[in-house]
């Protein structure tokens, strides 16, 4: 595991001790462009899955860690796959919506209340867990 996977790991587990938080951890350290992109990561990951990559949601629409729609049933055993695919969603929804970056990805109108608490949540929820290990 590499020294970046091992701090994301570290901050993953501050959140859910158990779930696929290796597998999950390297995948983000390969896929994120910036730490702000796995702070989002970490943010999302935890509240859309608990950080369990097999996660099947939304009456079977959403898949994986990142609760994916529209995407290759591999997510869910693929924690790379799963991963790459949700950070390019989040990286389209920032440029959508620079107000409430996670707007589109939740399928939120941009610059709605509930867009922003959306974005808010999971960006305080990562923001937390990667303080506790990089302070």
């Amino acid at each position: 595991m590499s020294p970046d996977a091992a701090i994301i790991a570290m901050a993953m587990r501050s959140l859910a001790p158990t779930g696929d938080v290796d597998a999950l951890a390297a995948a983000i350290a390969a896929e994120a462009h910036t730490w702000d992109e796995v702070t989002w990561a970490v943010g999302v990951a935890f509240r859309e899955s608990s950080n369990r990559l097999g996660v099947v949601g939304d009456q079977g629409r959403a898949l994986c860690a990142m609760q994916l729609h529209a995407a290759p049933r591999e997510v869910l055993t693929d924690a790379r796959l799963c991963v790459r695919i949700g950070l390019a969603r989040l990286r389209a929804s920032a440029a959508l919506c620079p107000s409430s970056p996670l707007a589109a990805y939740a399928g939120a109108p941009c610059g709605s209340a509930h867009a922003g608490r959306i974005s808010r949540d999971r960006w305080r929820v990562g923001s937390r867990a990667i303080g506790r290990v990089l302070p």
